[in-house]
């Protein structure tokens, strides 16, 4: 049935659970995993702008640099699951997350997805969205959802400041 899974992991234990399920998923149908990170850039920061880290020798486009640091989290991620005998490629891009995932899905021709998401309802819902919801309306292929429990679904700080900062 399935034979290629897209695992979107943004590093919270929302993504971790639904990593969980996808490796449950990927033994039942013998399937792959593919690991996408997507990392945002601020709208006035080109992808080719250059950049200087201390740990590089020379200059860095910024979503080089972004993505290297991803990149290498996925890869940490996927190498007990390999050593279990799982097939998993890893991504990291830079750009709009549900575009991205979408874009990446048809590109790897994905099966299906397996994103986790916070079921956030109310104010956090409504000012933050939900990348998940966002993928099931545009995605071509099934997106099954793992909601995380309640302690696991905390916001973010990141969030938290979103939603401080428009409360007012």
């Amino acid at each position: 049935m399935w034979k290629k899974l897209l695992v979107p992991h943004d590093f919270s234990p929302c993504a971790e659970r639904a990593l969980r399920t996808a490796v449950e998923l990927a033994r039942v149908h013998g399937a792959s995993l593919v690991l996408a990170h997507v990392s945002s850039l601020p709208a006035n920061l080109p992808p080719s702008a250059l950049i200087s880290p201390a740990d590089a020798p020379e200059p860095l486009r910024v979503d080089e640099y972004t993505t290297r640091g991803a990149r290498q989290r996925l890869e940490d991620i996927a190498a007990p699951l390999r050593r279990d005998g799982l097939a998993v490629a890893t991504f990291a891009v830079t750009g709009e997350v549900t575009a991205q995932i979408v874009t990446l899905a048809r590109q790897v021709g994905a099966d299906a997805l397996v994103v986790g998401t916070h079921g956030r309802t109310g104010l956090s819902h409504l000012l933050l969205g939900s990348v998940a919801e966002k993928i099931v309306r545009a995605a071509s292929v099934p997106v099954v959802c793992v909601r995380t429990s309640a302690p696991e679904a905390a916001p973010t700080r990141e969030e938290s400041s979103a939603e401080d900062e428009l409360s007012g």
